[in-house]
């Protein structure tokens, strides 16, 4: 197995199919002119097991207390809703 790494900028969306996930990553690409706003491109997709996923998700709150503790992430405020 290849031991590479991969940068992106987010997650476009996250498919199950079956017993595995795709998770699709893209990155951002500049506007044409330079000016526009950056506009996101596919980059790569990781598949893995549901499970495995499941397992993911229960180590990103403690990930993300880390990252607040530690001062590399501000905690937002949720947007107020309208009605």
């Amino acid at each position: 197995m290849s031991d590479e790494t991969h940068y992106a900028d987010g997650v476009a969306d996250i498919v199950v199919v079956g017993p595995t996930a795709r998770i699709r990553f893209y990155v951002l690409q500049p506007g044409k002119d330079g000016k526009a706003q950056p506009s996101p491109v596919p980059a790569f997709t990781v598949v893995m097991p549901v499970e495995q996923v499941a397992q993911l998700g229960e180590k990103l709150p403690e990930l993300t207390q880390k990252l607040l503790d530690s001062g590399r992430l501000k905690k937002r405020m949720p947007a107020a809703k309208t009605n």
